[in-house]
């Protein structure tokens, strides 16, 4: 009797430790995610800033190389990067650089306009000086 007593004992103890573990199991297992979530969104925001860097670096590096088609995608690839921008929420901070290259790919393009090559399609010519007015820069 007394051996059927601990066992039934053993049994709820096991049992009551099985739901712990499931329920400890789940909060891992939510947190994990809720993590990897986080993180991926702070990577996807920061590939924008990165994208954004990289085609600064870009025209600054091979601007004065750049014939009408390399404006135009450079034009593209701007627009299309502040589009995903928008999807965002930054910090002051990340604002801030931001605005610095954006303020960065203006002037590229400032000086793509001054050197004449983009003048040589006016479309293109139009669509920059667009988005510098947009920024409010004057050239």
């Amino acid at each position: 009797m007394l051996l059927l007593k601990i066992l039934l004992y053993l049994q709820k103890f096991v049992e009551l430790n099985n739901k712990k573990m499931k329920i400890r199991l789940f909060i891992i297992s939510f947190m994990a995610v809720l993590s990897l979530s986080l993180l991926t969104s702070c990577a996807t925001k920061q590939t924008a800033i990165n994208q954004l860097q990289n085609l600064a670096y870009d025209m600054r590096d091979n601007g004065a190389y750049y014939n009408v088609d390399d404006w135009k995608q450079a034009a593209a690839d701007f627009m299309a990067i502040r589009d995903k921008m928008r999807k965002y929420d930054y910090t002051p901070a990340e604002r801030h650089q931001i605005g610095e290259l954006e303020g960065e790919c203006a002037k590229y393009m400032v000086q793509g306009i001054k050197n004449g090559a983009i003048n040589t399609v006016l479309g293109i010519g139009s669509e920059i000086k667009g988005i510098l007015d947009g920024l409010g820069i004057k050239y």
